[in-house]
């Protein structure tokens, strides 16, 4: 690869993390409670996409266009996981608002990194996004070496930046600001998930009605 496509991937690869989603929301809603859950959160996100982006560069676009059927299923597997997300976090956020705490919700934060990894594998439109993204910078029969390289690369800088949204999130400052609107995070976090997982349902059913 030349310094421009290397360039090109990183940048593109960068705005597509920095883009508010559930991964993000995630870790504003942990990180203004508590630093650790925070890092242990941003290091599920990256192991999940770790695990798309193996599994783009293993061929598995190839693969769901052998078994069509398999994309939709697992679209709608992994929008009923971010629907039951966003489900336990808006009423987790409601019900502190209701009695004005601001304890953490511990059956959320308790196992953080499963968390992260679960919010971040529930969206099978990472496995689309990859395969485009790859299929750009990576030619037919790239050697493993290129692609393990790329992969590395973008873990590497993908770690970087969702540990320091979860360290910037947990910092003092923030919190102090924040710390306060801390049940509305919940909120707003719930209410993101649900709508990134209706969408994708949205789209399943206009490409069964097509």
């Amino acid at each position: 690869m030349t310094a421009a496509s290397w360039g090109a991937l990183l940048i593109a690869w960068l705005a597509a993390i920095a883009m508010p989603g559930p991964d993000i929301f995630l870790l504003l809603k942990l990180g203004i409670r508590d630093r650790h859950p925070a890092v242990l959160a941003a290091l599920g996100i990256m192991t999940g996409n770790l695990v798309w982006a193996t599994a783009s560069v293993l061929g598995m676009s190839a693969l769901i266009r052998t078994f069509p059927v398999l994309l939709p299923t697992l679209q709608v597997a992994g929008s009923c996981v971010l629907i039951w997300l966003g489900v336990k976090s808006l009423r987790g956020g409601i019900a502190q608002l209701r009695e004005r705490s601001e304890t953490p919700d511990v059956t959320v934060t308790s196992r953080p990194f499963l968390l992260g990894f679960v919010t971040n594998i529930a969206n099978p439109k990472a496995l689309i996004f990859f395969t485009a993204l790859l299929s750009q910078f990576l030619p037919a029969h790239t050697d493993w070496v290129t692609s393990a390289t790329i992969i590395a690369v973008m873990v590497s800088t993908g770690v970087v930046w969702f540990v320091a949204v979860a360290l910037a999130s947990s910092s003092q400052a923030f919190r102090a600001w924040f710390g306060r609107v801390a049940p509305w995070f919940d909120v707003v976090a719930g209410a993101v998930f649900i709508l990134v997982a209706l969408t994708i349902l949205a789209e399943v059913l206009l490409a069964l009605l097509s």
